[in-house]
């Protein structure tokens, strides 16, 4: 009996020590419980604004652009590595859509310029599209190549895209006429018929070998108007406003 009363004392600190552990502690309890916190929306790439709907159109090869020159280029005078710049005449429009509207601005630079005299070949000029902007800011990378002018002053354009400068003109028809003539009056007041003769051929070897040095440069004025094509696709993004908003 005193054995057990001797022990007793323990197994009641023993029972004391159990029940503290399973009580859970307030510390512990709230530690186990994840926290909740609301994760803010993530913001659109393009910062799209809100009520509006963007749109991609691509313009396929081969898509026209019409543009009116505002850089003059003269082939005299101008050189690789100018720059030119011009706006767009007319709606470039897929599936009646319009794409690039009336006004947008296109830039690029002048690849290469040749003028020689006639007995060598026309004067060319070779233009690079860069980069086309619309009226609301957007700025797009352009691949194009010349197809056509409006044929001022003589100019053309060959299959390589090369504007080329006039090869003969109404004033060269003028200085051939005239060069016999002159020559033949001359050759005919130095020597009667004979000398007629003599001078006329002398004045149109005179005249031919001149031509021949001349130059006829190819000139486009600011106002002139060419044609691109699109060499790439090009993919133009519009924003239009969603309904009821």
């Amino acid at each position: 009996m005193k054995r057990i009363l001797a022990l007793m004392p323990v197994f009641l600190l023993t029972l004391s020590l159990s029940a503290q552990q399973a009580k859970p502690s307030p510390s512990t309890s709230q530690g186990a419980i994840p926290e909740l916190k609301e994760t803010p929306k993530s913001q659109s790439a393009n910062s799209q604004s809100p009520g509006t709907t963007v749109l991609s159109s691509t313009l396929p090869v081969g898509t026209p652009v019409h543009m009116k020159l505002e850089t003059p280029l003269y082939s005299a005078s101008t050189k690789a590595g100018d720059n030119f710049s011009g706006r767009v005449l007319e709606d470039v429009k897929l599936a009646d859509k319009v794409i690039i509207p009336v006004g947008a601005s296109l830039q690029g630079h002048v690849v290469q310029v040749t003028d020689p005299r006639r007995i060598k070949g026309k004067a060319t000029l070779v233009l690079k599209p860069e980069s086309l902007t619309l009226p609301n800011g957007q700025r797009y990378l352009v691949t194009a190549s010349v197809v056509d002018t409006n044929k001022v002053n003589g100019t053309d354009v060959d299959d390589e895209g090369r504007i080329k400068g006039p090869g003969h003109t109404g004033r060269d028809t003028l200085e051939i006429g005239a060069g016999p003539g002159a020559g033949a009056v001359i050759g005919g007041l130095a020597g009667g018929g004979k000398g007629l003769l003599i001078g006329a051929v002398i004045g149109a070897g005179g005249t031919v070998a001149h031509w021949l040095t001349k130059k006829n440069s190819a000139y486009l004025p600011a106002g002139s108007e060419i044609i691109f094509e699109l060499g790439r696709p090009m993919t133009v993004t519009t924003s239009t406003p969603e309904e009821g908003s």
